[in-house]
């Protein structure tokens, strides 16, 4: 029975990642699945998948990583905005539509700011359980959400380490951007690029594991298109340019989010740490969808 080792770097809700519906899949076809949170006595697989969600990947785990024989997302160590991203702009640059705020971080930022908590399996000399460590992070996420809320309510751009991903700020133009928001590194500063038709705004992804692949196009009222807001989704081919992304980012699974303007593409998003959650944006195609991209893995312990 061939096993595969999931390395995460903190506890979870049931359920909550595209992986945790991927490993049903794989304990249907009979593999051996082992959860592994944490760096110490890390259990030997056939496989082991780098689940870390944070966007720049901790020291300590590139050098656990680098010592292993097979990983699957082993390569993929940063996922910042400055890695990728083909709309930044500075606050020189003469471009005159308008703009969105971002995060440098993935996500928001909301997870890396937690992450220093989790380094360690005890607070004051107690062991802490899973449920204990995730009940400490979520308490930590809700006071980092209400702190940065009300930083930037008041204006205090420049101190802002975490902003709300469905709810970024679009301003009219670069001269609208407060000044705090060129100060702060934790943000950015993109074009927005209005893909919209019949009422509806557009985006682009990108889901594949391994050999596997699916792509689509979803639309929603929200300018910020996330399928959490959609009400459209339609399949739609990959474009090897976007395949070509993959391959520069040494990226084995995960989904991209991009904007098609005509024949030009732009990756907005990247995720090594898939969000899956009830899994509602899959409707009634999910299962196949899931099993299809599931059997990803066999490309992996196939291969040398």
């Amino acid at each position: 029975m061939k096993s595969i080792l999931i390395l995460r770097d903190r506890p979870s809700r049931p359920m909550s990642y595209v992986i945790d519906h991927y490993t049903l899949c794989w304990k249907n076809a009979g593999y051996r699945v082992i959860d592994h949170i944490g760096l110490a006595n890390l259990p030997v697989a056939d496989v082991v998948i780098v689940h870390i969600d944070l966007t720049v990947i901790p020291k300590e785990y590139v050098d656990l990583i680098n010592g292993l024989h097979r990983v699957i997302n082993g390569k993929i160590l940063d996922i910042s905005r400055q890695q990728f991203s083909q709309l930044l702009l500075s606050k020189t640059d003469n471009y005159t539509g308008p703009v969105i705020v971002k995060t440098n971080a993935n996500y928001g930022g909301v997870l890396d700011c937690q992450y220093t908590p989790f380094l360690s399996n005890t607070i004051h000399g107690k062991r802490l359980s899973n449920k204990q460590r995730l009940h400490i992070f979520r308490l930590f996420l809700f006071k980092s959400i209400i702190k940065n809320r009300f930083l930037q309510i008041l204006n205090k751009w420049d101190t802002i380490e975490s902003l709300n991903p469905l709810e970024y700020p679009i301003f009219q133009d670069i001269k609208s951007v407060p000044n705090g928001i060129w100060k702060n590194d934790n943000l950015i500063v993109e074009s927005f690029i209005s893909n919209r038709e019949d009422g509806l705004f557009y985006a682009h992804y990108y889901i594949f594991f391994g050999d596997k692949e699916l792509s689509g196009r979803i639309g929603s009222p929200n300018p910020i298109v996330k399928f959490s807001n959609c009400v459209s989704d339609e399949e739609v081919p990959v474009p090897n340019e976007v395949r070509q992304w993959r391959k520069d980012l040494k990226i084995d699974y995960g989904r991209f989010d991009y904007l098609a303007v005509g024949d030009k593409y732009f990756l907005i998003d990247v995720n090594k740490t898939e969000g899956g959650g009830d899994m509602n944006y899959m409707d009634h195609k999910y299962p196949d969808e899931m099993n299809l991209l599931a059997s990803g893995l066999e490309f992996y312990l196939d291969s040398k």
